[in-house]
């Protein structure tokens, strides 16, 4: 017989479990069929257990916990690396001075040669120069003249720098009278050349002019390698370049100068081959002896 109480209590599951209870109860010997029966101490144990065991089976039926979603994969965003710029060189196809600033007026120091090449930094915002390390002072950089260059690599991914302002040397140069010189025949007129600047000189014009008749005595001549090292060399010798804060002595052949009349010497510089570049004119007056 089932007891009334589980019936009312809408546990079923534990009516299931009474009923197959009861049925294994019904086959079986007789005997023990009726024992189980009329013992009423041995019932309410069966009862008891039987309580207890579906009473810890319910707890953990509804306290069992549901499965936790498992987490989506999270996707970070891609970067895409910046490509780093490869260097950029510079060679030269003659040797092309390299200096402080983009033009002859700017102190040169360095010289960027056939065979070498240099890395550039920059470009210049106006001409064709490029901003390179300097090949002759490790560590520093100069302005390099493109006419003669050619680049390995991508121009234009360079910065462009504004360049320093253009020095304005003042005086240009300096002429005095050094000597009168006789080498070989010929007579000449020395003068003391001295070069406050820090532009290099190239090539100079000479001239000699009568003040007393206005008669040109000599030139106006051109002369690739005018500046001779020292006053007193016979034949006068030459050098291509006075360089910036030099001396250097400049010969002039007298012909037909009459004693004791005025002369005016007029000399002009500059900073390339064959006049070329920036020149400037000097003049010094004299009494021939």
């Amino acid at each position: 017989m089932i007891p009334r109480n589980l019936v009312h209590s809408g546990h079923w599951t534990t009516l299931v479990l009474l009923i197959l209870l009861a049925a294994c109860g019904q086959s079986g010997d007789p005997a023990e069929r009726s024992t189980a029966t009329d013992n009423p101490a041995l019932e309410g144990t069966v009862r008891a257990q039987v309580g207890e065991t579906l009473s810890v089976i319910d707890v953990a039926a509804t306290t069992e916990p549901s499965p936790m979603p498992s987490p989506s994969p999270t996707s970070s965003p891609t970067q895409t690396p910046t490509p780093t710029p490869l260097p950029v060189f510079i060679r030269v196809s003659a040797p092309t001075n390299c200096r402080l600033g983009p033009g002859v007026r700017y102190q040169r120091v360095g010289t960027l040669l056939i065979e070498a090449n240099a890395e550039v930094v920059a470009r210049s915002s106006a001409t064709s120069f490029w901003y390179i390390a300097n090949p002759d002072r490790p560590g520093e950089y100069c302005w390099l003249w493109g006419k003669y260059a050619s680049l390995e690599g991508e121009a234009d991914v360079l910065p462009v720098y504004t360049p320093p302002p253009s020095p304005t040397p003042s005086p240009a140069f300096s002429m005095s009278l050094e000597d009168f010189f006789t080498c070989g025949g010929d007579e000449y007129v020395v003068f003391k050349i001295h070069n406050p600047t820090q532009l290099t000189y190239m090539t100079a014009q000479r001239q000699l002019i009568d003040l007393n008749t206005s008669k040109t005595l000599y030139g106006p001549t051109l002369d690739r390698h005018p500046f001779a090292p020292g006053p007193g060399d016979c034949p006068p010798g030459h050098e291509n370049e006075i360089y910036p804060d030099r001396v250097a002595y400049v010969y002039v052949p007298l012909r037909g100068a009459e004693s004791g009349h005025g002369v005016r010497a007029i000399l002009m510089v500059c900073t390339q081959d064959y006049l070329r570049g920036d020149c400037w004119v000097n003049a010094a007056d004299f009494k021939m002896p």
